[in-house]
């Protein structure tokens, strides 16, 4: 009887050894918090990194919190000493003013544990530097293009433009055929009312003057760029953007991407990020389909506006940094780069990736990122207010070029107002590096 009892109670001692590890484990996992907002494309992050990260780590759970308006209160979450681990930005200035606040911690020491260095192109951990010190990755590799409805270019035999001559022209084309040349509205987001001041001063005034403005070498008030605003207002004022400058300021993104969809208008001014399947073919109630070309510059030359639509830091009141740490590790891996690319359609980091990465992906998306690369490479690139732009420029830019069209300022005036708004931030130290061109 006693050799059975104790058979028995070995053999429920050996069941709960095999049982009680795993449930252990994953309890004494680092739990780790993220926030994003709370979308369609959060949702996918969501799911794809609770479920890749926490099978790939023995140590540490991710969770995702998403929230409307999360990057938007994330800021005050870390002042008061909360908010997510792991601390995803809209971009590498608002990130800088984090790190420069005490809110994240430098992230040296896993750049060298990791080698990350090597894993990033040259350029980029640069932007995520302030007072010698790294406080964030740059994520999401941005830049400005035109979609545009290719069945409507082909039914009026219409030509992608290579220069800002030939796009101004096709624009009165296009409005003397009785449709609207560009469709944007930027109701829901007045603050995009800065990418077609992004995209005249780099490509009608040129991306070598910009560098130079941005680098303290150029005022401004220089004619070529009061030239560049005084030409995008002429456009405006002609209502060849969404039909009517109230429609501008008032339409939302969907219904401008709808315009073109449906032919009622030819073009958008859009991200790489955007993908118009939505607005296009049988399932939208029409039959046309889309194409995109960049933004044509002076001299025919393709160039393209870089950017950084994120950036990514760790809390420094988060007691879990080197987990916070291999998080980001793991997500800037090529392999996930890639992945999130395929199942999400959010861009890639600046990160060294072979070209396998496009694959699963439409070619249109494909090609915009290896056109971009090619003319980067060649010194064709310019330079998204949301990446390079110092903060209070930046807001400047975009709150002011509205009174521009309203009539309320000059575009003279507005540019002065720039000046002054850039001369704040060198006074503050918060105009992010610029890489040498």
């Amino acid at each position: 009887m006693r050799i059975r009892m104790r058979l028995f109670f070995l053999l429920i001692f050996g069941l709960l050894v095999l049982l009680i590890p795993a449930s252990v484990t994953a309890q004494d996992k680092v739990q780790l918090e993220v926030w994003f907002y709370d979308d369609e494309l959060g949702q996918c992050l969501s799911d794809m990194f609770t479920s890749g990260f926490n099978s790939y780590s023995e140590t540490a759970q991710v969770r995702v919190t998403l929230q409307a308006d999360a990057y938007t209160i994330i800021g005050t979450a870390l002042s008061g000493g909360g908010g997510p681990d792991v601390v995803p930005t809209d971009g590498p200035v608002l990130g800088l003013e984090m790190g420069k606040a005490g809110l994240l911690i430098p992230l040296d020491q896993y750049v060298e544990q990791y080698n990350l260095d090597e894993q990033f192109v040259p350029w980029a951990l640069d932007l995520g530097k302030t007072g010698g010190s790294l406080y964030i990755l740059p994520d999401s590799l941005e830049t400005l293009v035109f979609w545009y409805n290719k069945t409507l270019f082909e039914e009026y035999g219409w030509q992608v433009p290579a220069t800002m001559d030939e796009f101004l022209t096709l624009l009165q084309t296009i409005a003397d055929a009785g449709i609207v040349p560009i469709a944007n509205g930027f109701g829901d987001y007045p603050p995009a009312h800065e990418w077609f001041v992004a995209a005249f001063l780099n490509h009608y005034a040129g991306a070598d003057r910009v560098y130079e403005a941005l680098t303290g070498q150029r005022p401004w008030t220089d004619p070529a760029f009061l030239e560049a605003i005084t030409k995008l207002n002429q456009i405006v004022q002609n209502g060849w953007i969404a039909g009517g400058m109230d429609k501008f300021f008032t339409d939302s993104f969907p219904t401008a991407h709808a315009m073109v969809g449906d032919g009622e208008a030819a073009m958008t001014l859009e991200g790489s990020w955007f993908f118009p399947t939505n607005y296009f073919g049988p399932a939208a109630g029409n039959n046309n389909e889309f194409d995109w070309f960049p933004i044509p510059s002076s001299d025919g030359r393709e160039q393209f506006m870089t950017g950084l639509g994120a950036a990514w830091g760790i809390n420094a009141s988060s007691k879990h940094h080197d987990e916070a740490a291999k998080f980001l590790v793991w997500m800037f891996s090529p392999e996930v780069q890639a992945q999130r690319l395929v199942e999400c359609n959010f861009a890639l980091a600046p990160i060294e990736i072979g070209s396998d990465a496009f694959s699963g992906t439409d070619p249109r998306v494909a090609a915009i990122y290896s056109r971009y690369g090619d003319a980067a490479a060649q010194g064709n690139y310019g330079y998204l207010t949301w990446g390079f732009f110092p903060p209070v420029m930046g807001t400047t830019l975009h709150e002011q070029i509205q009174r521009v069209y309203l009539g309320e300022i000059t575009p003279e005036a507005y540019l002065e107002a720039a000046q002054r708004a850039y001369d704040v931030d060198v006074a503050n130290d918060a105009v992010p590096p610029i890489p040498q061109r």
